[in-house]
């Protein structure tokens, strides 16, 4: 029917249909080729915008992570610095026992010492720093001090070698209530009393 019509026309109207028809067929045929093309870019567009979102997420992650480890390098600094100013119980018992041989290889000649008991850490305590009160209650119930009274007598700058000495480590050692006297019949050898008290941590399990 449709060729019927076209063969009424003349030659310019069906040259003129002919293209209309490659037009329109071209259209349709690119419409089709095209279209699963477009379908698909839409896809792609919306997958990657969802990678980008989930890239931006894990660049935040990451981002935490950095922070929280940093944090956790921070405080485990800090527990390494307060695990090094405490003895163990091992290393105060050690400790008090060599004193009297740390003053004979100081040139002192040891004269007395009376060590006390360990005694839970208190508020008052003189050794206690502002760190210790910014530790957890849970751990200062482990936190103990433990003090001696000594009396030795040498030449002056013996003893102050004798104290350096004691403080040298790593461990808090305190010195308190200092006095020298120079005794009747000591010739210049002073005599030197004084208080030394070290902080112990009762949960350390691995002597070092």
């Amino acid at each position: 029917m449709i060729i019927e019509r076209l063969a009424k026309f003349d030659r310019p109207k069906r040259m003129s249909t002919a293209v209309l028809a490659v037009l329109v067929l071209g259209y349709i045929c690119y419409f089709v080729v095209t279209r699963g093309s477009v379908v698909k870019l839409k896809a792609a567009n919306v997958k990657h915008a969802g990678i980008e979102a989930v890239y931006a997420s894990t660049e935040q992650q990451q981002a935490g992570f950095s922070s929280l480890q940093k944090q956790f390098e921070g405080k485990q600094k800090q527990l390494q610095e307060y695990q090094q100013s405490c003895f163990s119980n091992t290393q105060a018992v050690q400790f008090f026992e060599n004193i009297n041989s740390m003053a004979l290889a100081c040139n002192l000649k040891p004269v007395s010492r009376a060590v006390s008991e360990p005694e839970n850490l208190t508020p008052d305590s003189s050794i206690r720093g502002e760190a210790d009160d910014e530790k957890p209650e849970t751990q200062q119930q482990f936190l103990k001090t433990q003090s001696a009274m000594l009396i030795v007598s040498g030449n002056y700058f013996d003893i102050v070698d004798f104290m350096n000495e004691l403080a040298d480590r790593p461990q808090k050692v305190c010195i308190t209530n200092l006095n020298i006297t120079l005794q009747v019949g000591e010739g210049f050898n002073p005599r030197a009393s004084f208080k030394v008290t070290i902080l112990i941590d009762s949960s350390k399990g691995q002597e070092q």
